[in-house]
């Protein structure tokens, strides 16, 4: 169960991040008003130790010099943050630190920016990217700064052996490139990127301490995404791979529209059974658990009429979010039709699975969809099955008939299938 631990100590902003983050994300949060309670709710709580990420006041009341930071750092945690300080001297020492991002308090915009690089933190470790540079100094630097933020890195010290690994681990999506490697340099390396893997497929970010507007040309011109020269700051390191990340995830949306549902934009009933046959063959062969649920939107022909089909659209789309907030990388979230969702959970079973659906009916309760100036809160009713039964329809048929039983013993629940 994922969750975020916020650490402010005024109650006004810390319910308002609060309430965003649970509304837009769908994380649980759980939140310390000074250093002692963040202490304890680290150590002598053994139930959370689940933390993602943790966003900082840099002054506490018992603790004004930023300790905090040092402290929930030290635990393990990616860290934000999050300040009305905005001097350059205790911005540079706080990014030396290796927090996540440094985030000023004194724009109004500064909640959806957080609510942004939490977003980003928890589909990070997902990400898979490859830094190829012949100075050990340099890579070390650079996988510092990327596994801050939870991506998953590879290296290379020459370009043949970045090719090599970028073979190997056709899922890495981002390649960033020294200019001079002995043998082949990081141009050439690109060129040859390039004849693998398309620029809307694999971004390629080309650095030096070399640079000039030429070299920088002729990294683009020969297909590389994005240009740094070195030494660059840490924050203009992140927003440059930030940035090619969420190009390369946007062009994916578009690419992905004939097999979305054009309201939620989660994958629809046609791509469902197309690639949750793949999923069945391993769960029947014994490779790899799986946990298909059937999930419905409790009296959802209530909200249509009490509020009508525009607000009844975005309680829909809200809770498609949740689902797809919550579950991602290899698991298929489709809605099938009117209310229902389905899930395909990869790697769950049994009572794991149980608590990560029982966590999402539990965020949908907590949150609510907003249509303008409505707010509608809903709750959701689950059936689960584990179990090959036979054929992938017929562990969706059970899963149904677990969610309709779901629906006769009182809603807002999680069902087996029998």
């Amino acid at each position: 169960m994922e969750k975020v631990l916020i650490v402010e100590d005024s109650k006004v902003f810390a319910r308002i991040l609060i309430r965003k983050i649970e509304d837009e994300l769908f994380f649980n949060v759980c939140w310390a008003s000074n250093f002692e309670e963040a202490r304890y709710i680290l150590e002598e709580n053994p139930d959370n130790d689940t933390f993602f990420v943790a966003l900082l006041d840099l002054h506490l009341p018992d603790c004004p010099d930023g300790g905090i930071v040092d402290y929930v750092i030290s635990r393990g945690i990616p860290s934000i943050v999050f300040t009305g300080d905005v001097e350059s001297e205790v911005r540079d020492r706080v990014w030396a630190k290796k927090v996540v991002d440094y985030v000023s308090k004194e724009s109004p915009d500064s909640l959806d920016y957080l609510c942004s690089l939490v977003r980003r933190i928890s589909l990070n470790k997902f990400v898979h990217i490859l830094v190829a540079d012949d100075s050990q100094t340099v890579r070390h630097h650079l996988v510092r700064l990327l596994t801050a933020h939870e991506f998953i890195v590879h290296e290379a010290d020459d370009g043949p052996y970045a090719l090599s690994v970028l073979e190997r681990h056709p899922e890495i999506k981002v390649v960033i490139t020294d200019y001079f490697m002995p043998g082949m340099d990081g141009v050439e390396l690109t060129r040859q990127i390039r004849r693998r893997k398309r620029k809307d497929e694999v971004a390629v970010i080309g650095i030096s301490a070399y640079g000039n507007t030429i070299l920088s040309a002729r990294f683009i011109k020969n297909g590389a995404n994005d240009f740094l020269n070195k030494p660059f700051s840490s924050e203009e390191f992140y927003c440059r791979v930030t940035q090619n990340l969420e190009m390369l995830e946007y062009i994916q949306k578009l690419r992905e529209t004939s097999i979305r549902d054009p309201l939620t934009s989660l994958y629809n009933r046609r791509h469902f059974f197309e690639t949750s046959k793949d999923c069945y063959k391993r769960l029947a062969r014994g490779e790899e658990p799986m946990t298909l649920a059937m999930l419905d939107i409790d009296h959802f022909k209530r909200v249509n009429d009490t509020y009508g089909h525009a607000v009844g659209d975005e309680v829909l789309k809200h809770v498609a979010h949740g689902l797809s907030n919550r579950f991602r990388g290899r698991d298929i979230v489709a809605r099938l039709g009117g209310e229902e969702f389905c899930v395909l959970a990869m790697g769950l079973e049994g009572q794991q699975a149980l608590a990560a659906f029982n966590d999402l009916r539990n965020s949908i309760e907590r949150s609510k969809a907003k249509a303008g100036n409505i707010s509608v809160g809903v709750t959701i009713s689950i059936g689960l099955c584990d179990k090959p039964k036979g054929s992938i329809e017929n562990m969706l048929a059970d899963a149904d008939a677990a969610l309709y039983k779901a629906k006769r013993t009182g809603r807002n629940r999680v069902v087996w299938a029998d």
